[in-house]
């Protein structure tokens, strides 16, 4: 492995270095408010490569003028149970966070109801979308689809984005449980950050150019080939996602990238969507028991742990210690300021 001279920063100051990034790029200053938080949690929670290393890719889609800097999304409820968005070309989850209150309020009234959203980027985890909601108690699940460079299980080119999910619920007295994950093996930004690094990844995760499995990240770059998780298992999801993401919303599909490719940028304009359930109207006084109860049969199951959870000691190791940051990505990221 590469040895690499790194800085330790607090999390206030990866606050600032981002916002300066995202102003510098034109973001206003709501935006850059909210993306900058992103990059933090991320950096405090992990995984890091959604954090600083993704504030290039932020700055390229607005000075690329692929995305809009100073978005307005605007909302239509279509269905006593649907809000429709159209993030007006700018971040997803600046569009998800103005549409919280009405689709929480939504799910109070109706047991369940979905926020779907088009014209919109996204980079950065999924977590952070569904997480708020189970703060407000509720039950969140949300999908998006990305650019294309997943392989469906024996393909050859790739048809899916690397399309995560995420899932939230609240757990009585403790953080709500939260898990995101891409529908890879690896996320893209992972790979990007073991070939910064100088290592290979553990496990096979892509295609080399000779058409193999392989944990060179460095080739699977060459490729922009990824192999779906669990082969056949993981490639179902990626198909769930496009449905669900894409299709619902009217987004972009990941194979359709004329315009993405036109700027140069990493994402595609897809489609999201965000299922909030209020767990209080499905008529089981218990949930929150049920809820207890499986996480007390995963508790000391050997080494097994709550899906989500390894974030929780991450954030307080970060929130204390603040986090290690390459210096090459810092002299990076300063020219950008």
């Amino acid at each position: 492995m590469t040895d690499i001279s790194t800085k330790t920063l607090s999390l206030q100051e990866v606050r600032e270095l981002a916002k300066s990034v995202l102003v510098a790029a034109g973001m206003d200053d709501t935006g850059s408010d909210m993306i900058a938080e992103i990059v933090v949690k991320s950096e405090r929670d992990g995984p890091r490569s959604h954090g600083l290393r993704m504030l290039p890719v932020y700055a390229q889609s607005f000075t690329s003028g692929y995305a809009n800097p100073a978005a307005h999304p605007t909302f239509e409820r279509i269905a006593p149970g649907v809000l429709r968005g159209d993030a007006d070309n700018g971040y997803y989850q600046i569009a998800a966070a103005a549409a919280r209150d009405e689709l929480i309020a939504m799910a109070r009234e109706n047991g369940i109801a979905a926020f779907t959203c088009a014209n919109s980027h996204h980079l950065g985890a999924l977590r952070f979308d569904t997480e708020p909601l189970a703060d407000a108690g509720l039950v969140a699940l949300a999908v998006v689809n990305s650019l294309s460079m997943v392989v469906p299980q024996g393909g050859v080119r790739p048809v899916f984005g690397t399309n995560p999910m995420s899932f939230a619920c609240p757990r009585d007295g403790m953080e709500p449980i939260v898990w995101d994950q891409a529908s890879s093996t690896v996320a893209l930004m992972d790979i990007r950050m073991a070939a910064a690094e100088g290592h290979d990844l553990p496990r096979p995760a892509g295609l080399a150019p000779d058409g193999q499995p392989s944990a060179d990240p460095n080739a699977i770059l060459e490729t922009r080939s990824l192999l779906p998780f669990g082969e056949h298992k993981g490639a179902a999801i990626a198909f769930l996602i496009e449905v669900m993401g894409a299709a619902l919303a009217g987004g972009t599909l990941s194979v359709d990238n004329a315009e993405r490719e036109a700027h140069g940028a990493l994402n595609v304009k897809g489609g999201a969507t965000l299922i909030a359930i209020d767990p209080t109207r499905f008529g089981n006084a218990g949930f929150n028991d049920y809820v207890t109860r499986i996480c007390s049969e995963i508790e000391g199951n050997g080494t097994a742990r709550i899906p989500g959870d390894g974030r929780l000691k991450n954030r307080a190791a970060s929130q204390a210690e603040g986090v290690s940051i390459s210096t090459e990505l810092l002299t990076q990221l300063q020219d950008l300021r």
